[in-house]
């Protein structure tokens, strides 16, 4: 594999038999600087041939290029062999030597000489500091790698800075860029998230403008593994994907191995398994080839997880042991941890409940400095005394696994990235959670999930503690807060072998057990595969439909009076779903649960506990509408019937109490400038886009201001920052809930920003809206609100409107797009 990556054809490259070896030299250089790998070391391998005839000395000279060119590539066994690292014919003092020495310590340290590194390493700096060698930044950037090597990354931290120091005295971006990439990798590395990708961008910058491509790869994939630390799996994936490509692009074989790791690492998580064992087969394979020590350790381990969770555990044994193997030879204790944690639990899988305690306890206390391990470790040992029916003990190391997540998720100072933090943390809440209904305490448990839903929202709110505590006895009661609303409150927590449902009105709490996630999914994809089809469920009888009411709600149906209100707390794909449609079975006949029940969603039962239906606001009529925008170019086509909604919406308000901005006044920067705050009713009327991978990226799409063609959006994420009172925010376009599913968080978008800039209730749409339909829609919904109805009896009459309707508009698909969200 290695070969056939750098078997590259270059048309240029002809003899340099009567160019000037300096001239040649300086040009195959700025190719390697650029990244060009497979070019530069094509180039200087026929350059060092050709001047190596007539002089000895261009011969070393083309001979280090070659190995710099050869290292980045990830050519560690040939470094060795070209530069003869054990061989003393070479100048003894200079910079000449210097350079080789580094190139050798690099070498030494990825094929698991560590000894020799270091006595390379240490030859090079006291030649460096005898002469005040200009390589000195070089000298500490390469103690710093040495110090990564051996998981000494406070050392290492300090290394790179001074590096860094150096490199910007001298004027060396070069060595800045890789410093940069260096420092942030060893945040990465502490689990500093928030300055590995400040540290990412400022050397992505930087690279940009010497056009050093090589280096913005490296951002790149880096940038991929913090998104990947953070829980942003989908977004890492992509970063690991495009890095691999460029790396291939580039001809840096090393770099293929880390991107290509990762990239399983991304599909695992994913769920996707197949790929996975792809990317970590093919990664092991080259990391093999060239003899890198490093990354076959961390091949052998991923594959041994994946093995252990599809239960291959002879294969996963052997997959650890020879990771182990790896780690010992770099001789990085900390390399060795992940090998034996995979050991931990295999031996808990296994039964082998002593043995897996001494391990794990083992590798916790190694793991004190890694928090994202350490909160694995403790989930595992906690585990283990519940399957030895050790309750105490398995409590206590609940808790501290929760603890010491939520301690790292508080780290985090930047609200975007905590949004898919909590993917690291789903799974500690749900063992706890399963301990605790195992123990017969179902409220808990309850109490328990609830503390792990709408974290950020409620941060952002205000709404938060100073400090976590877990399951305080001042903590919201559910029953309380069912009771206050007169309604019942669904609350799911979907899992991988079976799923939960919690039913709790103002008189008790009732836990029921759900089949698992990927049933329950399957059944909800195929059923908004036939609404988004404009199917007719109630005519055709959808068993998906009368699948998921049966599964999901029967259950609970006793608990929920005839026409009671329903808040929905819901969990993974259930967010997507609109509970209304499903069909209830009622003598062999069938009918919408909207028929039965007045349906909110919610996002946590906290919140719930704040909430007010009717969030009067110091001016409870004032209106601001805006929409009907110019279209901003093709991609945006006219809607036809905007002038229709904007009458229909407006004629609820006197005149005196309504501000309408539409055409040309409808800009994003209008939104702001007319203080918002100041409405009780919020509605846009437009187009809008939701973004899967950055959410915060969704827009209202609005007419573009005169001058500036480009700045029509109106981002969620400029949303978020202009405080509400709203009692209702309507947003009238397409897929205004928002694509992306966060765990703990739900649908992240355009409602999701409204409810954290603190609307008091969201209508959002889960696909995209009709034009023809919503208009009808929305005049009804602001006639029962301006008859005095609450907002959620007043969209459900609305859309019953339409049900009980004889044309088109009776199918869910023009309907059920707009879904209620509950604020605080």
């Amino acid at each position: 594999m290695v070969a056939l990556l750098c078997t590259v054809t270059f048309s240029g490259c002809r003899s340099f038999a009567h160019q000037n070896p300096a001239v040649v030299y300086q040009n195959i250089h700025k190719e390697f600087l650029h990244g060009n790998l497979s070019i530069a070391q094509h180039q200087v391998e026929i350059a060092r041939k050709e001047f190596a005839r007539r002089n000895p000395d261009w011969d070393t000279k083309f001979r280090l290029l070659e190995a710099e060119v050869l290292t980045y590539q990830g050519a560690s066994p040939d470094v060795a062999i070209l530069l003869n690292c054990d061989n003393r014919a070479y100048p003894a003092v200079g910079d000449i030597e210097i350079k080789r020495k580094l190139l050798c310590s690099v070498a030494h340290a990825r094929l698991g000489r560590l000894q020799g590194s270091d006595q390379e390493l240490q030859e090079a700096q006291r030649l460096s500091a005898a002469t005040n060698s200009s390589l000195q930044g070089e000298v500490l950037q390469t103690q710093g790698l040495a110090e990564r090597y051996r998981g000494q990354l406070i050392k290492a931290n300090d290394s790179f800075a001074k590096s860094l120091e150096f490199a910007r005295q001298h004027r060396d971006t070069f060595l800045e860029t890789a410093d940069l990439l260096d420092l942030g990798a060893v945040d990465v590395q502490t689990e500093q998230y928030d300055a590995a990708l400040d540290r990412f961008q400022a050397a992505s910058q930087i690279a940009q403008s010497i056009q050093a491509r090589l280096a913005l790869e490296i951002a790149l994939g880096n940038a991929g593994w913090a998104y990947y630390k953070l829980g942003d799996f989908e977004k890492s994936l992509l970063n690991f994907q495009q890095a691999k490509q460029q790396a291939q692009a580039l001809g840096s074989t090393h770099d293929q191995v880390v991107w290509l790791t990762n990239a399983g690492l991304s599909f695992y998580q994913l769920g996707n398994q197949k790929e996975a064992e792809s990317c970590y087969q093919e990664a092991l394979k080259a990391a093999q080839a060239a003899a890198d020590t490093e990354w076959i350790s961390n091949a052998h381990t991923a594959l041994g997880f994946l093995f252990l969770q599809q239960g291959q555990f002879d294969s996963a044994k052997v997959q650890s042991d020879e990771a182990l193997h790896a780690a010992y030879t770099m001789g990085n204790k900390s390399a060795a941890i992940e090998p034996l944690f995979l050991q931990g639990l295999l031996a808990a899988r296994q039964g082998n409940g002593q043995n897996a305690e001494q391990i794990l306890m083992r590798v916790h206390q190694d793991a004190a400095m890694v928090p994202s391990l350490r909160w694995k470790i403790e989930n595992a040992i906690a585990n283990v005394y519940a399957q030895q029916h050790d309750s105490p003990s398995a409590q206590t190391w609940y808790k501290k696994s929760i603890t010491t997540f939520e301690a790292q998720r508080s780290s985090l100072q930047d609200e975007e990235l905590k949004l898919p933090f909590f993917a690291n943390g789903n799974a500690l809440y749900r063992d706890y959670a399963e301990f605790l209904i195992a123990s017969h305490r179902s409220n808990e448990a309850l109490r328990l999930l609830d503390l792990g839903r709408a974290r950020t929202l409620e941060e952002g709110l205000g709404e938060e503690k100073e400090e976590f505590h877990l399951l305080q006895k001042e903590d919201v009661n559910p029953e309380s807060v069912a009771r206050k609303l007169d309604a019942t409150i669904l609350f799911y927590s979907l899992g991988s072998e079976k799923s939960y449902l919690w039913s709790i009105t103002g008189g008790g709490t009732h836990l029921f057990v759900l089949p698992g996630q990927s049933e329950i999914e399957s059944h909800v994809d195929r059923y908004q595969g036939a609404i988004l089809k404009s199917s007719d469920p109630l005519q055709e009888e959808n068993r998906d439909a009368i699948y998921l009411y049966n599964t999901i709600v029967a259950p609970a149906a006793s608990t929920i009076r005839k026409d009671a209100r329903v808040f929905i707390i819901s969990d993974g794909s259930l967010n997507g779903l609109n509970f209304g449609t499903l069909l209830v079975p009622v003598k062999g006949k069938f009918h919408y649960w909207i028929e039965d029940a007045t349906v909110t969603n919610a996002v946590s039962i906290r919140l719930l506990s704040r909430f007010d239906s009717y969030a009067s606001t110091t001016n409870v009529k004032r209106l601001l509408l805006i929409g009907d925008p110019i279209s901003p170019g093709s991609d945006y086509e006219d809607l036809p019937n905007a002038p229709v909604e904007i009458d229909s919406i407006e004629k609820h308000f006197p005149v005196a109490s309504r501000t309408v901005l539409t055409q040309a006044a409808a800009v994003p920067a209008a939104y702001a400038e007319i203080h918002p705050e100041r409405f009780a009713y919020i509605h846009f009327v437009a187009h809008g886009t939701a973004s899967l991978l950055s959410p915060l990226d969704s827009a209202v799409i609005l007419s573009p201001p005169p001058g500036h063609p480009d700045s029509f959006k109106l981002y969620a994420r400029d949303i978020v920052h202009q405080p509400l009172h709203a009692r209702l925010v309507t947003i009238s376009t397409c897929y205004g809930s928002g694509l992306r599913d966060y765990a703990g968080e739900g649908l992240v978008g355009l409602s999701w920003a409204f409810l954290r800039a603190g609307a008091h209730n969201v209508i959002g749409a889960l696909w995209e809206a009709s034009d023809a339909s919503t208009p009808l829609l929305m005049d009804r919904l602001y006639g029962g609100l301006q008859a005095g109805r609450r907002t959620d009896t007043a969209l459900r009459a609305a859309k019953l409107s339409l049900i009980h309707s004889q044309g088109i508009y009776r199918k869910p698909l023009y309907w059920a797009a707009f879904q209620l969200y509950a604020g605080s």
